[in-house]
């Protein structure tokens, strides 16, 4: 076995002054051995090697069981940004976001061994996000990359021959059920096909009244949009074939091929993948309910309607055990599993939960058939279809979602610790003197009072402010002639292209609208200003001076900092305990190997 080099190099060394003492001895001369032999003993042994720096991957630090990742700080920087003092330096920035990260363990730690993971509303909150994070997820990594068509599918597509376009005649015979006029529809075929009018057959016995009063004349549509039975015949059909009749839940359809529109691979291309955008969700809802299994259970529903229409939702779900169900009692229905999609299922409890319906003038919920209980029971089911699909697929184990989905319990556990921690709310005498002691902070600053006009392009809002500016501001049955109205909710959101809105714009607002105003005198228009909602031209209407809050404005704003001032205290008495009894282990070489480069660009100091 080889010996190490430093080893090796050391006994290789000391042999080498053995041999040259024993050649000194065997030559008599003893000066020279005694000089040999004590530099022999006090050899000092090769410099030591310089330690190797740790290494860059792993954890930046240790709480307990758990650790504080590159990835932590630099996330922690960006939601803390602008919040810390500028004075700080990249090092102390650092350190201090480190120091916000492990807190962050402590409590979520803390919160896990008092139990709040497990709380049912803790629970239920998590999964609501959990299901966020991975709908996000499988949409980008799953769905998306699936909208284009492969080459084999496209040649496939365009082999069909049902994504071609025709130019369609159409004639519908209404009927129901029974089918009665279909003989009417056959006979009107025969006399087509002999030579009779399209165009005044279609008016007289077509029940479809936009294609009957052309004639007949339907438009351009493509083939796969026509009923299933006549795909087979129109792609091997050339204009002026007829075709059908074919029955459907409207009644029987005549088709007539006016010509076929040619459609290049491009625009074909670009039709499939805008219409599988605009289905990404409904097909992957499809699947989802096709690959579980969902199945309703019909003798459930029928007893679920019975009760749905005649209790109100706050009745039915007093009266329903823990697992959502009940036994019948005197006039009550029994209500049980609506569906189930394998090892899961829905009961009345998750459809009032995950997709409520609408309720009507008496109060109970607007479910009206077997069917429309079904799909609320599918949309009840789905967000826990799509988790657990994701996870099927190891979405949740990748690294960044797995430490998203970790950060999520435990932020919402630590968030139930600290509000079941928090003090009773203060009762309205002590909340008036706390708003008296902090009278500073609850003051409106001066604002001036605005009509927004928002307009969909920037020239037609530039042509307007130069009309109105210097004349004012047109009265309202002008701006309605022009084609704007008021926003049925004032004040709520800024308007949209086409409709205009008065809004009180604060002094010290920051955004783009409050800027533009500053300054301004009543009857004065502001700059037209580019918004996501279009171009807005800005006339100041009003101006309102500084004033204190009334008690009713004060109020929930000063409860909401009372609230946030009794929890910081807690949490950081909390802290300071958790601190002294884990302490974190910290690896200095990793944390300033971490780079938050927006952060310390803005700062311009060096560590």
């Amino acid at each position: 076995m080889p010996r190490p080099r430093l080893i090796r190099e050391t006994m290789i060394h000391s042999e080498s002054k053995i041999a040259r003492v024993s050649a000194a001895v065997r030559a008599g001369r003893a000066a020279a051995v005694a000089m040999l032999a004590a530099s022999l003993l006090f050899h000092s042994p090769p410099p030591a090697l310089a330690k190797v720096p740790p290494s860059l991957k792993g954890p930046v630090a240790t709480v307990g069981d758990r650790h504080v990742e590159a990835i932590d700080i630099v996330q922690a920087g960006k939601a803390l940004a602008g919040r810390a003092g500028r004075e700080m330096t990249p090092a102390s920035w650092r350190r201090y976001l480190l120091n916000r990260c492990i807190d962050r363990e402590l409590l979520g730690m803390e919160a896990a061994r008092r139990g709040f993971a497990a709380d049912p509303a803790v629970r239920n909150r998590v999964a609501n996000r959990e299901f966020l994070v991975l709908r996000r997820e499988l949409e980008a990594k799953v769905l998306r990359p699936g909208i284009m068509p492969s080459p084999t599918e496209f040649a496939e597509i365009k082999e069909s021959g049902l994504f071609r376009f025709i130019d369609l005649y159409y004639i519908l015979v209404r009927d129901d059920a029974s089918g009665a006029r279909r003989r009417l529809c056959e006979r009107i075929g025969r006399q087509v096909r002999a030579g009779a009018s399209w165009d005044s057959l279609a008016r007289i016995y077509s029940g479809h009244p936009p294609s009957a009063s052309a004639g007949g004349h339907f438009g351009p549509t493509m083939v796969r949009d026509l009923d299933p039975a006549a795909h087979a015949a129109v792609v091997a059909g050339s204009a002026g074939d007829i075709f059908g009749p074919y029955s459907g839940p409207y009644g029987h359809e005549l088709y007539k091929i006016g010509a076929f529109i040619p459609i290049d691979d491009d625009s074909l291309m670009r039709f499939l993948v805008d219409e599988r955008t605009r289905q990404i969700w409904f097909r992957e809802n499809k699947y989802l309910l096709d690959k579980y299994h969902f199945t309703p259970d019909a003798h459930a529903a029928r007893l679920a309607l019975r009760a749905l229409g005649s209790e109100t939702p706050d009745s039915l779900l007093a009266s329903l055990g823990p697992d959502g169900t009940r036994p019948k009692r005197g006039v009550r229905a029994a209500l049980g599993i609506l569906a189930r999609a394998d090892s899961d299922s829905v009961t009345i409890a998750d459809i009032f939960r995950e997709a409520p319906p609408a309720t009507n003038h008496r109060g109970v919920a607007r479910i009206r058939n077997e069917e429309a209980l079904a799909n609320f029971s599918a949309r009840a089911l789905l967000p826990r279809l799509l988790v657990r699909d994701a996870r099927e697929r190891g979405l949740d184990k990748e690294p960044s979602i797995a430490r998203t989905l970790r950060l999520i319990r435990d932020e919402e556990a630590t968030r139930a610790m600290v509000a079941r921690a928090r003090p009773p709310d203060p009762d309205a005498a002590a909340l008036r003197a706390y708003v008296e002691e902090h009278a500073e902070r609850y003051r409106w600053p001066a604002a001036r009072r605005a009509t927004i006009i928002m307009f969909p392009n920037a020239d037609s809002a530039h042509a307007a402010l130069r009309a109105w500016n210097g004349v004012g501001l047109p009265a309202d049955t002008t701006l309605s002639r022009l084609g704007f109205h008021r926003m049925k909710r004032p004040g709520v959101s800024l308007p949209q292209a086409g409709w205009m809105d008065s809004h009180l714009l604060y002094e010290n607002g920051a955004d783009p609208l409050s800027r533009s105003v500053r300054g301004l005198d009543v009857g004065q228009f502001a700059p037209v200003t580019r918004l996501p909602q279009g171009w807005a031209v800005v006339c100041v209407t009003d101006r309102e001076e500084a004033r204190a809050m009334n008690e009713e404005e004060a109020a929930p704003r000063a409860l909401r900092d009372w609230r946030e001032e009794a929890e910081n205290r807690w949490v950081t008495t909390l802290l300071e305990r958790l601190r002294a009894k884990t302490a974190a282990k910290i690896i200095p070489a990793r944390l300033e190997a971490v780079r938050l480069l927006d952060a310390e660009a803005k700062r311009g100091a060096g560590s």
